[in-house]
């Protein structure tokens, strides 16, 4: 029993520490924090489109990143406090509350990732997020961010509208995707639909590292936005069949792809919107061709032709948002994948100050990855 005294009754000298100093509890761990926000969505559709959004976003970053449910804010065009999750109405009262409280809890090393949906404001002198009641000034949000102490901030502003908030909120060392790239493009945007499926299931993981880092991430939506706008033609005479004649007020479009089919059907049910076949068109030889296949349903979905002035332009949908990458803090400096006719490169072998190279080594719910240097140097292929 003596013995058994002695041995718990070390002195700190005895143990290996200082005399007269007391052991420093552990630094807590790093830990990533998100508010995620869907504004009014003007119809049915959109409406519904945004709130899948969010909700599917919350499911990644939890089920795929690793976020504590309670470090995620969600606020909505309608409240729902029994939802999964729970959804705050999206007013700017209720935005600004929820980014003055991660104001209070966030530290230094922790991780910042704010998620924004909706319509933007364009037509006025400065840029607005539309939210139920009164809406949403880019210079508000800015000063809000500015007073957040995390180092690591993520900004994915997927409105429509979203260039005109950069000036706002552009600064070194952030991390910034916007689906709208420049200032004049104000229609609904559908970047956020193909950048959480670049998340979903790690398919946005070009370089197979079994981890999706935000350069990858934005790469892979900026893609397949382009490619889903690509694939649609509008049909200015459609064959419904035998006696049946199009609707007034309707609008027909041939979507190519079996997977982007799939995806029109539900981005566009109960609109105005309808799929439809094209009447055979006279090829140069004044003949009646079709050289659709039987099947559109099963149609793989392919990369889209392009030519800068060729046959593949005629009646397809223009690509209404241009999204782009800042995380220099420099607008001069922004990545744009589509530049028009065709995709650029993703940036590779990066350095510090490079355009992507932050984003690069940014990853969803691993805050201080992109400062570690043990963490071995990405590469995309």
């Amino acid at each position: 029993m003596l013995c058994l005294l002695c041995a718990l009754s070390v002195s700190p000298a005895a143990a290996g520490e200082p005399a007269g100093e007391l052991a420093q509890p552990a630094a807590a761990p790093a830990v990533t924090r998100a508010v995620l926000v869907s504004g009014l969505g003007g119809s049915k559709q959109y409406s519904r489109a945004l709130d899948d959004w969010v909700t599917r976003l919350h499911g990644v970053l939890i089920a795929e990143c690793g976020v504590s449910p309670g470090n995620i804010v969600v606020l909505t065009e309608t409240e729902d406090p029994n939802a999964s999750p729970p959804r705050l109405k999206a007013t700017s009262e209720n935005l600004k509350a929820a980014l003055e409280k991660m104001a209070k809890l966030l530290r230094p090393k922790d991780q910042f990732i704010l998620f924004l949906a909706g319509h933007g404001q364009v037509n006025e002198e400065f840029g607005k997020l539309c939210l139920p009641g009164a809406d949403l000034r880019a210079g508000e949000l800015g000063e809000l961010v500015d007073a957040l102490p995390a180092q690591e901030l993520i900004i994915v502003n997927a409105a429509s509208g979203g260039a005109d908030f950069l000036k706002s909120y552009l600064r070194p060392q952030r991390v910034i995707v916007t689906a709208t790239g420049y200032e004049t493009e104000g229609t609904q945007t559908y970047f956020a639909e193909f950048f959480i499926r670049g998340l979903e299931g790690r398919r946005a993981d070009l370089n197979k590292d079994n981890l999706v880092d935000m350069l990858e991430a934005y790469a892979y939506g900026a893609r397949e936005t382009a490619n889903f706008y690509h694939r649609q033609y509008l049909v200015v005479r459609p064959d419904l069949g035998q006696d049946v004649k199009p609707t007034p007020g309707k609008v027909y479009w041939l979507v190519r792809g079996k997977e982007t089919r799939t995806l029109w059907r539900k981005l566009y049910a109960d609109t105005d919107n309808l799929l439809a076949r094209p009447q055979k068109q006279r090829n140069d030889e004044g003949q009646l061709t079709d050289d659709l296949p039987l099947s559109l349903d099963e149609e793989p979905d392919a990369t889209p032709q392009f030519g800068r002035y060729d046959k593949h332009w005629h009646n397809r949908r223009m690509l209404a948002e241009h999204a782009r990458l800042d995380d220099n803090g420099s607008s001069k400096a922004a990545f744009f994948l589509w530049t028009p006719y065709k995709f650029q490169e993703i940036p590779q072998n990066l350095k510090p100050g490079d355009t992507g190279y932050l984003a690069q080594r940014t990853i969803l719910g691993r805050p201080g990855a992109a400062t570690d240097a043990r963490l071995p140097s990405p590469k995309t292929k």
